[in-house]
């Protein structure tokens, strides 16, 4: 038996597909979007007298960024590559941080 008839007719050691990993994705840019969709809800949620609200949901966002930086290869995780993974999951997480600090710093310092 040929090769190519074994191609056409099918060979006895069949291999299995691949198995996916549970966090696997097949569209990349989705993560992005999920992260954009959270700092546009932080937007949103912003008003004058919840303005906390709105820097508490940001910096949820930004360590969603993070942990999903951390967790996903490159490969998948999109547009959330910009540099090496620990030093994006570091500024994703840096930013996060940041912001809580200052905003739950803001709030007891009562100068809003």
């Amino acid at each position: 038996m040929t090769a190519r008839h074994r191609a056409v007719v099918g060979s006895p050691r069949r291999s299995r597909p691949a198995r996916r990993s549970p966090l696997e994705l097949r569209n990349g840019a989705a993560l992005a979007v999920l992260v954009l969709a959270g700092l546009g809800l932080a937007y949103v949620a912003v008003a004058p007298k919840h303005w906390l609200r709105g820097v508490l949901v940001m910096a949820l966002a930004m360590g969603l960024a993070a942990v999903l930086r951390v967790v996903l290869p490159a490969r998948q995780a999109g547009l959330l590559v910009v540099r090496s993974r620990l030093l994006d999951a570091l500024w994703y997480a840096g930013v996060a941080a940041a912001m809580l600090i200052l905003g739950l710093w803001l709030r007891a310092s009562g100068r809003t």
